[in-house]
């Protein structure tokens, strides 16, 4: 039987110290796909965008990239002063959340940090 990659995945997110790595990595990714997201409906650059949140453009592009790891009050900060709040919603940790049981996604819950 040929196992295909989502199987492995499926089966090492069972170990608690590998889903611990991949729920974080995941969270990161999903944060920078939206910050990339939020500057480009606001129409900036990265150096714009830096610029008016006081930081690095190098600082933006790690954080766009998930390569960085704010905190949450950092992400609060960095959002409010565009304007933005985070909203969260929880799913049960998959390779693609996105793909799972309606039944198996938890409410949707707005969250302003």
């Amino acid at each position: 039987m040929t196992r295909t990659f989502r199987d492995a995945l499926e089966q090492n997110l069972r170990d608690p110290e590998f889903a611990k790595m991949f729920g974080a990595a995941q969270a990161k990714s999903s944060f920078g796909i939206t910050l990339a997201e939020a500057r480009r409906q606001l129409n900036l650059t990265q150096q714009q965008l830096a610029a008016r949140l006081g930081v690095s453009q190098s600082y933006i592009a790690k954080l766009e990239g998930g390569e960085a790891n704010p905190t949450l009050n950092r992400i609060g900060s960095l959002l409010a002063v565009l304007g933005l709040s985070l909203t969260t919603r929880t799913t049960m940790l998959s390779p693609y959340p996105d793909t799972l049981p309606r039944e198996m996604v938890s409410s949707k819950t707005a969250t302003k940090v």
